[in-house]
């Protein structure tokens, strides 16, 4: 699971970087992109642009954000899963595995990849409220998400399509 792996590397640092000015911000060699509204036009946020609730970092955003946690549960539902969303104090990469160790062993390729695909997504939307001044939105996001999941299903990913309503 190296998806995992890179995201834990990332969890905990703030995305704007140590200045606040950075144009990319370095954590453990993965690049997390830093706004810098002056120069470029974009508006800068001190808090998470989904909640503004708190800082910024891939850790809020995947696990303590509260429009995160709302996505989070309206997919595990979706897919029917008996676990709950990532808790905010946890380990994302340590929930991920425990979701999927706790499914079928014939769901876990699937229930990983929607996994995948919904932290994927719920950066895509964090992108578009910041970059495209779009407004977030669980709803349009959720959309997505199954959309998505519905096209991975249909070029062929059997895992995604057993977990499919």
């Amino acid at each position: 699971m190296a998806v995992c792996a890179a995201v834990e590397s990332a969890q905990g640092y703030p995305i704007l970087g140590r200045s606040g000015q950075d144009d990319l911000a370095l954590d453990d060699g993965w690049p997390i992109f830093g706004r810098r509204g002056g120069q470029t036009g974009v508006a800068t946020y001190p808090n998470c642009p989904l909640c503004d609730q708190s800082t910024e970092t891939m850790r809020h955003l995947l696990t303590g954000c509260s429009f995160s946690r709302m996505v989070w549960f309206e997919v595990m539902s979706w897919i029917r899963s008996t676990s709950g969303p990532p808790t905010v104090e946890g380990d994302f990469a340590e929930w991920w595995s425990l979701v999927v160790r706790t499914v079928p062993r014939q769901l876990r390729k699937g229930t990983s990849s929607i996994i995948m695909l919904t932290a994927w997504w719920i950066w895509k939307h964090r992108n578009a409220v910041v970059f495209d001044n779009a407004r977030p939105s669980v709803t349009t996001l959720f959309s997505d998400i199954v959309a998505e999941a519905r096209q991975w299903a249909d070029a062929g990913a059997r895992g995604v399509r057993l977990l499919l309503p």
